[in-house]
């Protein structure tokens, strides 16, 4: 009797030791496991954002505030294909996010340097504030900057 005791102990054992492991090893996995979430999610929301960017800013080559394709009266729709303040510019940067970043992306008014003519260049900028999904540990808010310069060609 007394050796199938002592076998029955070193088979209890392992289930507690097991336990206590996988107490130690957890947490240390699933903060790996969210940080490489939030890596991920960081890096695609500036990816995204920088692609709104190159977006708008091919827009405005195009279709810029002194554009020479301005016709002299408006389209069906009522507009000109003239953008005299940006804004089309600004829509098609938050149009191109997919409506990922919800209102929290800003667009300021794109600059065309020295102005909208061929050989000019036309920068395009945004921002955003990225917050993690899952507040694991507490992180400041973290500003995404994206700006686009392309030359205006045509």
């Amino acid at each position: 009797m007394k050796r199938s005791t002592a076998i029955h102990r070193r088979r209890t054992r392992p289930r507690g030791q097991a336990m206590v492991e996988f107490a130690l090893v957890a947490p240390v996995f699933f903060l790996l496991m969210f940080a490489i979430i939030e890596a991920g999610r960081f890096v695609y929301y500036y990816e995204l954002l920088n692609h709104a960017t190159r977006e708008g800013a091919r827009y405005a080559i195009v279709n810029g505030s002194n554009s020479l394709a301005c016709p002299s009266g408006p389209m069906p729709d009522g507009r000109t294909s003239c953008d005299l303040t940006g804004e089309r510019v600004k829509d098609r940067v938050r149009n191109a996010a997919f409506g990922a970043f919800g209102s929290g992306v800003v667009v300021p008014d794109p600059l065309w340097q020295p102005n909208n003519e061929r050989g000019s260049t036309v920068t395009v900028s945004a921002n955003y504030t990225y917050s993690t999904l899952v507040p694991v540990v507490p992180l400041p808010a973290i500003t995404v900057d994206a700006e686009s310069t392309l030359v205006i060609n045509n």
